[in-house]
């Protein structure tokens, strides 16, 4: 994969399985249990709109408003993404 991909598809969870195979063994977890996968990457609420990570040029997440403050807490840098927006 050479550029972002829509989180919880496919493609992103063969991305993040080489990268970080504990989260997405998680975040399967969280989206079986919500029934949906449109929810937050980490915790399963929602609205959870999609993020590109502004460090990682590939890494893209859903985070809800709660999950996306604790990220930038720890200095986690995340801006709006949408698909159309290849960078």
């Amino acid at each position: 994969m050479d550029r972002p991909t829509m989180p919880h598809t496919k493609e992103w969870f063969e991305w993040l399985e080489t990268r970080n195979p504990q989260q997405a063994l998680f975040t399967r977890t969280v989206i079986a249990v919500a029934g949906k996968n449109d929810v937050c990457s980490i915790c399963g609420d929602e609205p959870a709109p999609v993020y590109r990570s502004v460090t990682e040029t590939m890494a893209t997440l859903r985070l809800c408003s709660d999950c996306h403050r604790i990220r930038a807490s720890q200095h986690e840098r995340f801006e709006l993404w949408e698909p159309s927006q290849q960078r």
